[in-house]
C-alpha cells in the first residue's frame, strides 16, 4: 500500500509540474523515446532531455531520467524514483551488456528520491551507442525492481539539447 501511495505522489508531481510548465514551454520536440523541452523559468531558458518509464499494468510513471547541460557546459543526469526505495543500497545502472555502475542517491524531496550525477563525454557516448539502460533498485520490502530506459532517439535528442545551450 505504501508503494501505491508513493507512485501516486510521484505521478502527481510529474503531472502538476508538466501542467505548470506548459504555460512556459518555449520549445518541445520528441526524439523517439526521449522528449526535449525548453521552458521559461524565472526569465531563463531551461532545457532538458527526458524519458519517462511507465508501468504497463497501471500506466503510472515509476521513474524518469533527465539530462541537462549546466552553466559550466557539463552534462548532468538525474534519475527519479518513488520513496519506496532503500536509500542504503546503491542503484545499479547498466548500459546494454557493459559492466554495471553503482550510483548513490543524492537527495529526496516530498515527491521522489533522486540520483544526480555530472556525467562525462565518455558516459554520454555510451548512451549514444547503447540500446537500453537497465537500472536495478532495492525496494523497502527487499524486493529488487528493474527499470529499463530505451535509448532510441537519445543521440538526436542530446544533440538538440547540447545545441540549445549555444543559443
Amino acid at each position: 500500500m505504501y508503494s501505491f501511495y508513493m507512485r501516486i505522489i510521484l505521478i502527481y508531481f510529474l503531472i502538476i509540474g508538466t501542467l505548470f510548465a506548459d504555460n512556459h514551454i518555449l520549445e518541445q520536440e520528441n526524439f523517439e523515446a526521449w522528449q526535449f523541452t525548453c521552458v521559461d523559468e524565472q526569465s531563463q531558458k531551461v532545457c532538458d532531455l527526458r524519458e519517462l518509464v511507465i508501468d504497463p499494468n497501471t500506466e503510472e510513471v515509476v521513474s524518469y531520467l533527465s539530462i541537462t547541460i549546466n552553466p559550466d557546459n557539463l552534462t548532468q543526469m538525474q534519475i527519479a524514483f518513488p520513496h519506496a526505495v532503500s536509500l542504503k543500497q546503491p542503484v545499479s545502472l547498466q548500459i546494454d551488456e557493459k559492466d554495471p555502475l553503482e550510483l548513490n542517491y543524492a537527495y529526496c524531496n516530498q515527491n521522489a528520491c533522486f540520483v544526480a550525477e555530472i556525467i562525462g563525454e565518455n558516459f554520454v557516448n555510451f548512451f549514444k551507442a547503447g540500446n537500453q539502460i537497465i537500472i536495478k533498485v532495492l525496494l523497502l520490502d527487499n524486493r529488487e525492481a528493474t527499470i529499463s530506459y530505451n535509448l532510441s532517439g537519445f543521440t538526436a535528442g542530446y544533440n538538440k539539447l547540447y545545441s540549445s545551450v549555444a543559443n
